[in-house]
């Protein structure tokens, strides 16, 4: 009989330590499901995120409970916020990722002529670290880019920004910092009209992702 009861105790313990142990690994699968679902959203995500936050645009937000609110894009980080609530998402402290969607408004196709004209446009020339003259290329060159092919909404530049350059960067994040030959260093920048009329940009420096949706014609 004690022997039948000790037996019984041994099954009790090791159900309870198989079950605990079910439950610890349940949940790191879990929390990993949850971080790898995170962090795709967020590269898919981050490309609107930040051109929002570049072009001072707003954000429309919702959950997966059919609420729809407005992030206003001019003094605040959207960026910041997005990161932050798929933090929460990681950590379990929401139950689930917002949806983000730009609002269009009448200067975004501005700012997406602008662009074309930009990526058709400008030059980047100058010396390497050796004394290496470096002939002017277009930024698309530059950046180890396909050939620049023009946009006509917002919805091909999320794809266009979306593409992944010769070194496996994001188009996106090639194009934050321009400089000399797809680095960071300053270089003289023109603007070449189509008339071949040359118009100097910068004698020595580097362009932003905000100035490539600037007028500089």
């Amino acid at each position: 009989m004690k022997i039948f009861k000790k037996l019984i105790a041994i099954i009790a313990v090791t159900s309870i330590l198989t079950l605990l142990f079910i439950v610890i690994i349940s949940t790191e699968y879990v929390n990993e499901k949850r971080r790898d679902k995170a962090l795709k959203y967020y590269n898919e995500i981050s490309v609107t995120v930040i051109l929002a936050d570049t072009l001072g645009m707003d954000l429309e937000c919702s959950d997966n409970k059919g609420n729809t609110w407005v992030m206003n894009g001019n003094n605040t980080s959207l960026l910041d916020i997005v990161t932050q609530d798929i933090a929460d998402y990681i950590s379990g402290n929401k139950k689930s990722l917002h949806s983000y969607k730009i609002i269009e408004n009448e200067n975004m196709q501005k700012y997406i002529d602008n662009f074309n004209d930009n990526m058709k446009h400008i030059r980047i020339s100058g010396e390497s670290g050796a004394g290496i003259p470096i002939p002017p290329k277009t930024i698309s060159e530059g950046e180890g880019m396909e050939e620049f092919k023009e946009i006509k909404n917002f919805e091909e530049l999320v794809n266009y920004m979306h593409k992944v350059t010769k070194n496996g960067e994001y188009y996106l994040y090639a194009l934050s910092l321009v400089g000399l030959d797809g680095s960071g260093f300053n270089g003289r920048i023109t603007y070449i009209s189509d008339n071949g009329e040359e118009k100097i940009l910068r004698d020595s420096g580097r362009l932003s992702l905000f100035d490539l949706f600037e007028n500089w014609e």
